[in-house]
């Protein structure tokens, strides 16, 4: 068996991605934000993307979600070191995912501040809240970790600095869990789990980097997504220098 059939390489396509979407509409799920409660009379989905390297593949796959008439809820870092999210850029990528009506929260990273114990992390918390709330204007309700630690996984609250805590024991408790955390399914295979008829409530993980165009391992699609980052600033920057008639001419550089 090769490495692109034991991790499913094939899997991780944006086309994939909107057909994972059919299958789960199909087998009757609800997307549904993290501000609803559990309701057992039906089939619920908590549709997840934590955004940590390349908010420009998240929009597309906030394009997909729109087109199949879905909601997701997409997880913003402020301490990113793969992008800024106040970056202009990157600021209406955020609202461009927000306009098409999706959900939004904080993707809370506390190496970034290095807490050690729960009071630290209301007060943190509370603090990029109010910076996020306050820079992007809107009004945030839910969290999730970044990079959990045994610390984070022990964190069980429902609430932290007021926002819902998506690692609490009551997701925990009430709702099967698939994730694309490495580049691949760590423990099921998502079209597995929304196939299985005993499972009847569900949050599933996405990140944007481990997603493309095209079939490619985990380690080619991360390296594509930040490469492909790089030549849009590249571009943008050398764009801006030609209309201010500031750069030299190619055949001048060296």
């Amino acid at each position: 068996m090769t490495n692109r059939e034991k991790y499913h390489f094939d899997d991780f396509t944006l086309d994939n991605y909107r057909r994972l979407i059919r299958i789960a509409l199909e087998r009757g799920f609800s997307f549904i934000p993290y501000t609803s409660q559990k309701d057992v009379l039906r089939k619920e989905v908590l549709w997840r993307h934590d955004v940590e390297f390349e908010p420009d593949i998240a929009l597309k796959m906030a394009e997909i979600e729109y087109e199949e008439g879905i909601r997701a809820t997409y997880f913003f870092q402020l301490h990113s070191g793969y992008y800024n999210l106040f970056d202009r850029h990157y600021s209406e990528v955020f609202h461009k995912i927000k306009d098409l009506g999706h959900y939004w929260g904080l993707h809370f990273d506390c190496r970034y501040w290095g807490i050690a114990d729960e009071k630290q992390l209301d007060e943190f918390i509370t603090l990029d809240r109010s910076y996020m709330e306050r820079c992007l204007g809107v009004g945030l309700e839910v969290f999730s970790f970044h990079n959990t630690t045994p610390f984070t996984q022990s964190c069980l609250n429902y609430k932290y600095g007021g926002l819902i805590n998506v690692y609490s024991s009551y997701f925990k408790k009430n709702y099967n869990y698939c994730g694309d955390s490495l580049g691949y399914w760590r423990f099921d295979r998502l079209e597995d789990v929304l196939s299985d008829e005993n499972v009847t409530h569900l949050q599933v993980l996405t990140h944007d980097a481990n997603w493309s165009e095209e079939v490619l391992s985990p380690r080619k699609r991360f390296k594509k997504a930040i490469h492909d980052n790089a030549e849009r600033k590249i571009k943008s920057q050398i764009d801006g220098m030609h209309r201010l008639g500031n750069l030299v001419p190619d055949d001048c550089e060296d």
